[in-house]
């Protein structure tokens, strides 16, 4: 059973506090939405963002930001996916799970994504470019398989792409 909590584990917060200084340097530029969530599900707690690529087209060519994941592509429509993963009971960041994204737009058949791990400031992430081609809502299902124990962590979110 998953259970969603008002407020996140320490950890969790410096990562909103992150995403919140990136907003905040392109501030000047209007952008599509950005979407976040948590839950805590099996003790780990999964933390997932999505952000406009064009947001990180703003960082310098050869910034970590513009490298991570061979570039940003093209397009209109192309999102960051990132999802950090934290044990629920001591707060510590995950950094050795496999974890991959299905989605898929309400009604119809998905895409599978495998999420590579990337660093944001000196924290690792999980993440990938994925195109949301029309306005739709889309189910997000994020699957993380934690070498240590074998244990598969799935949940999965909502995202209205607009």
């Amino acid at each position: 059973m998953t259970k969603l909590f008002s407020q996140p584990v320490r950890s969790i917060r410096s990562l909103r506090y992150l995403l919140a200084a990136i907003l905040l340097s392109v501030s000047g530029t209007a952008y599509a939405q950005v979407s976040s969530d948590y839950a805590v599900v099996d003790d780990v707690t999964i933390y997932y963002a999505i952000l406009p690529a064009e947001m990180l087209r703003t960082f310098p060519a050869g910034s970590q930001e513009a490298r991570m994941h061979g570039g940003v592509p093209g397009g209109k429509h192309v999102h960051h996916v990132q999802v950090a993963l934290f044990d629920a009971t001591t707060g510590d960041r995950i950094t050795d799970a496999n974890v991959t994204a299905t989605i898929k737009e309400e009604g119809l058949g998905g895409a599978d994504y495998s999420l590579d791990p990337f660093l944001v400031g000196d924290a690792l992430t999980y993440g990938g470019y994925v195109e949301f081609q029309k306005s739709s809502l889309y189910n997000i299902s994020l699957r993380a398989v934690l070498p240590e124990d074998g244990r598969v962590i799935a949940e999965t979110f909502e995202y209205r792409h607009r």
